[in-house]
């Protein structure tokens, strides 16, 4: 079974992670993308998220709820012991649930991935499973490799994949693994911007349920 993990704060999650999440499904016959709102974001700490993790579920479920192969995951889930949720710690803990013979895919938009090279054990964690990256129309390929930790480098790989440009990665010890960019991604949303809007009036790029969901809990009001 091909499993994808689809981890962010969704805050609150749009159409535009939907999009992804169906795209990655299409072009790599994905048969579960688990969507997983994370507890605390490693790179924001001090920055509490605008809406409670509870809420945050509660409005993924929303979401995908006409989606058959998408699925709320709690993997993520704020630490008992306090500690911010680390991207590598989550796919460990998600493999102990799948079965041996699962292929794990890390599903993330393109300005997250230029970021990780700043995330927790990069190396370790772009080795640790394959990944699928959703870009707009012209992304700029050469991003790609700037932002790759010095342990990990791009190798060849021959594209089998309709739909996707396959990328290899390896690490210094021979270990590898894949980078699928998917480069015809037309969302282009913002959440800090739809969580702006909110307060005003209701956002075009969420689902009507979640923007119901919105309103009768009252978030996003106090944003300055």
């Amino acid at each position: 079974m091909k499993v994808g993990f689809f981890g962010g704060s969704f805050d609150p999650p749009h159409r535009g992670h939907i999009a992804l999440a169906r795209l990655a499904i299409e072009r790599l016959g994905l048969d579960r993308v688990l969507v997983a709102p994370v507890g605390s974001q490693p790179l924001k700490r001090g920055e509490a998220a605008s809406a409670p993790f509870e809420d945050r579920v509660a409005m993924v479920r929303l979401a995908v709820r006409s989606e058959p192969r998408m699925e709320v995951s709690l993997v993520d889930a704020p630490r008992p012991d306090g500690r911010p949720n680390y991207t590598l710690d989550s796919l460990q803990n998600l493999r102990k649930e799948l079965n041996p013979g699962d292929h794990l895919y890390c599903l993330m938009g393109a300005d997250a991935f230029l970021t990780i090279g700043k995330w927790h054990r990069a190396g370790d964690l772009l080795l640790s499973c394959d990944f699928v990256v959703g870009s707009r129309p012209g992304f700029d390929l050469s991003k790609i490799a700037a932002t790759l930790p010095e342990t990990v480098s791009l190798a060849a790989e021959e594209n089998s994949t309709p739909g996707c440009l396959a990328i290899g990665l390896r690490g210094q010890d021979g270990s590898s693994s894949r980078l699928f960019l998917l480069t015809d991604l037309e969302q282009d949303i913002s959440a800090t911007e739809i969580r702006q809007e909110l307060r005003s009036s209701a956002a075009a790029a969420l689902d009507p349920a979640v923007t119901a969901y919105i309103a009768e809990r009252k978030l996003y009001r106090d944003l300055a």
